[in-house]
């Protein structure tokens, strides 16, 4: 049998008061005229009956729903066992229980799902939406941000220009870091463990995942802008894991001639790149030198520490939960941003100083 549930009505009872009394002492109403002494009352009474509010019925009462939603688009298959995104729910629900919202995670694994942020903002489900992964020729996003839905991306695929906000991380520059690092150390074979599946089109090696292949580029031109040059040998593609960065790494420690550095661009397959080595009787950094990227938890109890770039995640989603709120709000938002990375210099590169 389902308990019954006290309600508002009860509370009045009780109290001696009328139930917009109630509703209004409940709610926060400081300009009601009600007397601290019937506030007191109400109080009372509510926590005596136990009475919790109907937040389905508040909710309808002031037409909006309290929640928020992340969504992230084709996420990969580490995306909960990886700590970018609990490290974005982390900084994003330090700001929702600020400001009193919940926060919703929806997963976009195909193009059949695209209507889904569409529905959960015209259906009123949430108010809001931070948005990752999202492909920049899709219109939706820039459609429903035109006609008035609070939305921010965690990522700066969109041009600025375009009028979408964003908070964002510097890879771009936390690449750079990492591979100018690794030629101040006098390396010239300089290999690459990227995501996902590549084709190198006239040898110049391409990642099927745009921001993946962004920051292939940037690791590109950082070698060629010191003379150096990343052909396929010196490309590999895991798939963001210790096995398959493992397994990349032998592939490229059978090369004729095998890399002086790997640059595993995330810790886990540095991680299983650095096992690779110790697997062949080789020594880290002494004949092979690895750079990680992220800065993992546990990078600093590697034997040796690992060299990695440290990204803020948990900055990124308190970032871009203050953005969303101020546009709920209707405040006038803080502007699209980019969060620096930090090069982490440890062991596993030879060097003993922080760049």
């Amino acid at each position: 049998m389902k308990p019954r549930r006290i309600t508002s009505k009860d509370v009045a009872e009780r109290a001696g008061v009328s139930q917009t009394t109630v509703s209004f002492v409940l709610n926060g109403r400081e300009r009601s005229g009600i007397s601290e002494q019937t506030r007191q009352r109400v109080q009372d009474a509510a926590r005596e009956l136990n009475y919790v509010p109907h937040i389905a019925a508040r909710q309808l009462a002031r037409g909006d729903s309290r929640n928020i939603a992340l969504v992230l688009v084709k996420p990969h298959q580490q995306v909960f066992t990886d700590p970018y995104v609990p490290n974005i729910l982390t900084g994003l629900n330090r700001v929702a229980q600020k400001y009193g919202y919940h926060i919703l995670v929806e997963q976009i694994n195909s193009p059949s799902q695209r209507r889904t942020l569409s529905n959960l903002l015209r259906g009123g489900q949430v108010e809001g939406a931070l948005v990752s992964g999202w492909n920049a020729e899709e219109q939706e996003l820039i459609d429903l941000f035109n006609e008035g839905y609070p939305i921010v991306r965690t990522d700066q695929s969109y041009p600025d220009e375009r009028g979408l906000p964003y908070v964002a991380i510097d890879h771009h520059s936390g690449v750079k870091a990492a591979a100018e690092h690794l030629i101040k150390l006098g390396h010239q074979r300089i290999a690459c463990i990227a995501y996902a599946p590549y084709t190198p089109p006239d040898g110049v090696p391409r990642m099927e995942h745009a921001e993946v292949n962004r920051r292939v580029i940037s690791f590109r031109q950082t070698l060629e802008a010191a003379g150096l040059f990343l052909d396929s040998r010196m490309m590999r593609a895991a798939v963001f894991d210790p096995e398959t960065g493992y397994a990349a790494a032998q592939s490229l420690l059978d090369e004729a001639e095998p890399p002086t550095a790997i640059f595993g661009m995330n810790d886990l397959m540095a991680l299983g790149a650095i096992a690779a080595i110790h697997g062949r009787g080789l020594r880290v950094p002494q004949d092979i030198a690895v750079m990680g990227y992220d800065d993992m938890r546990f990078a600093s109890f590697m034997t040796p520490a690992l060299t990695t770039v440290r990204t803020p995640e948990i900055e990124l989603g308190a970032a871009s939960g203050e953005l969303l709120v101020a546009l709920l709000q209707k405040d006038t938002p803080p502007a699209s941003s980019l969060l620096m990375t930090q090069l982490i210099v440890r062991d596993s590169c030879g060097a003993t100083v922080q760049a």
